[in-house]
């Protein structure tokens, strides 16, 4: 069996990025955000719920990521 290479934050952050600059409906965007965040390539704040890729390690709120 081929395993899957492993991915930095970075690579991670770039995936994302490319997938959203796609989509092309608002339905789209939330699934792709969705899917990142299930997967591990996003995270989101839990005091203000927004939405970040894994290279930002502080929200805007002052919130910092919280590794599981």
């Amino acid at each position: 069996m081929i395993e899957s290479p492993v991915l930095d934050d970075e690579l991670k952050s770039q995936a994302v990025t490319l997938l959203l600059a796609e989509a092309t409906t608002a339905t789209e965007t939330n699934a792709v955000t969705r899917v990142a965040l299930r997967a591990g390539f996003m995270w989101r704040c839990h005091p203000c719920r927004r939405d970040h890729y894994l290279r930002t390690e502080t929200c805007g709120c002052g919130a910092e990521r919280r590794v599981a």
